[in-house]
């Protein structure tokens, strides 16, 4: 054979060789667009999946059984992966809103009465005896069938019997329902912000104006609200973000009505035990500036007072010299995994 022969021969292999890529590489192709039909939702498919969800949700009401919700839970969760953003906004609203019909009972008032009264029995036995309110089996027998119904359903699918404080007790959704349905669906800031939300309004924040968790646990709160808005600086939640990291600083500096953060007395300050540990807590973290705020109002409390006449003084003296923000009492971001404006 001569070279030009062989030159014909190789080149008839290359291209035969490039045709069986180009037709395995578009049969690839095929294949993969294929898969991809399968698993990307339609948007018909989609917005069937959302009605016919939303009306499931609309359905369950104060008569509806455990079972039912379950299936509701059931046919939502299958749901919200073939969601879009807005649509699983919609239906996270309509489930917490499912929770609220369902849990709707007739027997808590303020008196100590029904739920409350059982509540308080059953967290605090020795206290409600001590009272003459008889034990938490004997209560919930006089209580209306449907409350009976629930009370044994506390514990169950994300139903919760909160202790609100002062004798008084909620019957909620348990907030680690919003991140277990819908935040693998999320952008990341608003998951990793529901995420914490729902840590934190697991329990209560305020007791009778008191703050009814460690000094501890309001340093590690303002920190990671601190850390959230420099690590998701155009986060949808930044200004609820903002909100929270101002009114933890706040109460770490200044406290509460009934938990104040220092005392002051003959022109000198006397750091609470519960400000001491959040202080000290501080102290062990890398420097931000909570991190320095904290060291200098540490060196700043501990010096003598002349000018300042009482506690008001003082308090104003802190307030300023530390430019804290009031806690914002029209948006509340305690009781849900969203802030909520709160209407009088």
């Amino acid at each position: 054979m001569n070279l030009f022969q062989n030159t014909l021969a190789v080149t008839a292999l290359l291209s035969c060789l490039t045709l069986s890529a180009c037709h395995q590489k578009n049969n690839s192709t095929k294949q993969q667009s294929k898969s991809q039909e399968k698993t990307q939702p339609t948007p018909t498919k989609a917005l069937n999946c959302f009605s016919d969800t939303k009306d499931i949700l609309s359905k369950i009401d104060q008569k509806s059984s455990i079972q039912q919700l379950t299936a509701a839970n059931t046919a939502l969760k299958k749901c919200v992966p073939e969601l879009n953003h807005a649509q699983i906004y919609q239906l996270l609203d309509h489930s917490h809103l499912m929770y609220q019909r369902f849990l709707t009972t007739t027997s808590g008032d303020e008196a100590m009465q029904g739920l409350n009264a059982y509540g308080y029995a059953k967290d605090y036995p020795k206290n409600a005896q001590n009272l003459g309110q008889g034990d938490a089996a004997t209560i919930k027998k006089t209580l209306p069938q449907r409350d009976q119904y629930l009370m044994d359903q506390v514990g169950k699918r994300y139903i919760q019997f909160l202790d609100i404080g002062e004798g008084y007790f909620e019957l909620k959704q348990h907030p680690q329902y919003a991140v277990d349905m819908f935040t693998a669906y999320l952008p990341k800031d608003e998951a990793v912000f529901i995420q914490r939300m729902a840590k934190d309004n697991a329990n209560i924040l305020y007791s009778d104006s008191a703050i009814a968790i460690s000094g501890q646990a309001l340093a590690e709160r303002a920190l990671f609200w601190e850390n959230y808005i420099k690590q998701y600086p155009k986060s949808k939640y930044r200004k609820d973000a903002e909100l929270l990291f101002n009114e933890y600083k706040y109460l770490i500096f200044i406290g509460s009505e009934n938990s104040p953060a220092f005392s002051f007395y003959n022109h000198r300050f006397t750091i609470q035990p519960d400000t001491q540990q959040a202080l000290d807590w501080l102290e062990t973290q890398p420097d931000t500036q909570l991190v320095l705020t904290g060291q200098f109002y540490r060196e700043a409390l501990a010096e003598l007072a002349p000018k300042l006449n009482d506690e008001q003084d003082a308090y104003n003296f802190v307030k300023q010299y530390m430019s804290l923000e009031s806690r914002n009492d029209q948006r509340d971001c305690h009781h849900h995994v969203l802030c909520e404006d709160i209407s009088y």
